[in-house]
């Protein structure tokens, strides 16, 4: 399995860059002489504007990285979205005016969503389908590991320095682990599934064969999945141009696909974790605690925990499927809001009660990262098609960065105005999330890529999908029962 996870690890550092940038702005949005850098104050407007300028360029890019990811393949496609993260980087990192940063900012999200539209597609499509749930459920997991190095190393510099120098570093560093992920896609294999849609049959058996069969091309499961993999390109053979998305509404179990992805992408950044994520200083302030080192210490803190329970949640993602734990972890979400905004309101009657703001913020981010992390990027990569997954993945970020953009805009300047009752709000959605991923989301554990393509032209997929599960754990009892009574008799 380590040769596995050395071609995931390609993937995985580019995860970094979203969850680095969400830790950074939040961290030095806390910092004095970054207000006094730029002439902003932490909250408002201007604020919200250097936020969402990532999230506008990543919707500016979306065109290019459908073409770039199933003209030239994964592996060019994150090369080039790293190389343009670097020069963003460097731009963002030596800016001495609002402007600059900003375009800096422009650059950085414009690289990184052509990195990510093919890093999750490479991930999900080298993984095993056995243990598709804990290895490519890590991708998203490594959003983690780059906040908590933004979080600890903005935590450093904001003690140590009292110039740009405390913005600026953890800004430069940004670069780092998309530049190692630019010096080993040298040294992967492309995704057999893209090679086969080019007609390299032979480069992609090699590939399934050495990854995923020790090395046998012959062995069962090498053979079933590039006979799938065959069968839908033989079944879809006509090849979209770069430019051309209809594929993805093209007939009724393609939209319902896209309605999953989109659903998906929304659900990821609506659940008041993305309030977390880039206002948690603001969120410790107005629950009454001012200090900005122990601010940042709280924000440098929670990214650990969640990090450590979203690999809990990866190792047990392919036992309870990722249907029961996203429904799971949006619960313990639901009812940590609920407890943070009683928390938050009473603070001025009884300031002991800003501890428990604390508490439920740590609990916030356990729950919605065991539950919602592992998933949030796998998902949409397993629902999508061969075919389409390219710009599935592409569009997805779009969906993505819509949300991110309303939700981070309206949050900076609604907790600015609402303060706590601003939480009221993701108390009522979560609830309407959970109802629905029990009613529209499918369950696609234990099922190879293509599998998945018969369950999506069933009348009701939902149905077709935990029917099977069922089944198959059903299955599984009666072998163990038969085996008990075998024993038994002997």
């Amino acid at each position: 399995m380590l040769h596995i996870y050395f071609l995931m690890l390609v993937g995985y550092l580019i995860s970094t860059i979203q969850g680095f940038d969400g830790s950074l702005m939040g961290a030095i949005n806390a910092m004095e002489p970054y207000h006094e850098s730029f002439g902003l104050t932490g909250a408002g407007t201007s604020t919200g504007l250097v936020f969402i300028i990532y999230n506008i360029a990543q919707i500016a890019a979306f065109p290019f990285c459908g073409g770039i990811n199933d003209k030239y393949g994964r592996r060019v496609c994150m090369f080039t979205g790293c190389f343009i993260v670097l020069v963003g980087t460097a731009v963002q990192g030596s800016a001495n005016s609002l402007g600059a940063f900003i375009g800096g900012r422009f650059v950085l999200g414009f690289g990184a969503v052509i990195a990510h539209a093919a890093a999750p597609a490479y991930v999900v499509e080298m993984a095993p389908p056995k243990y598709r749930g804990v290895t490519a459920g890590l991708y998203n997991n490594f959003w983690w590991v780059g906040n908590i190095l933004a979080g600890w190393t903005t935590y450093g510099t904001n003690r140590h320095y009292a110039t740009s120098w405390a913005w600026r570093i953890p800004t430069i560093l940004q670069a780092g682990l998309p530049a190692i992920s630019m010096i080993l896609v040298f040294f992967i294999p492309e995704s057999p599934r893209w090679l086969i849609s080019k007609d390299r049959t032979d480069e992609a058996l090699q590939v399934l064969a050495k990854y995923h069969g020790d090395g046998d091309a012959n062995a069962p499961i090498v053979q079933l999945e590039y006979r799938e993999i065959m069968d839908e390109k033989l079944q879809n053979p006509k090849v979209s141009s770069w430019w051309d998305y209809r594929d993805l509404v093209a007939t009724r179990s393609s939209r319902y696909r896209l309605m999953l992805v989109c659903l998906t992408a929304f659900f990821g950044q609506w659940s008041g974790n993305n309030v977390v994520s880039y206002f948690m200083p603001a969120m410790i302030e107005n629950a009454g605690i001012t200090d900005k080192n122990t601010q940042l210490l709280i924000n440098a803190i929670n990214p650990i925990l969640c990090w450590l329970a979203a690999m809990i949640g990866s190792s047990i993602l392919d036992k309870f499927g990722r249907r029961k734990m996203m429904m799971g972890g949006l619960a313990g979400a639901l009812a940590c809001y609920i407890g943070l905004t009683a928390c938050t309101a009473q603070t001025p009657n009884d300031k002991n009660l800003s501890y428990g703001v604390i508490v439920f913020i740590y609990l916030f981010g356990i729950a919605f990262a065991m539950g919602m992390t592992p998933s949030a990027t796998l998902y949409p990569m397993e629902v999508l098609e061969n075919r389409t997954r390219a710009k599935g993945s592409a569009l997805k970020f779009v969906f993505l960065n819509i949300a991110t953009m309303t939700n981070t805009f309206g949050v900076s300047v609604g907790i600015k105005k609402l303060g706590w009752k601003l939480y009221v709000i993701y108390i009522c959605w979560i609830a309407i999330e959970i109802v629905l991923i029990f009613l529209l989301f499918v369950e696609t554990k234990g099922k190879t890529l293509e599998e998945l393509g018969v369950i999506f032209q069933a009348k009701n997929p939902r149905k077709a999908s935990t029917q099977r599960v069922i089944d198959d754990d059903d299955q599984e009892k009666a072998k163990s029962v038969a085996h008990h009574d075998a024993n038994h008799t002997e």
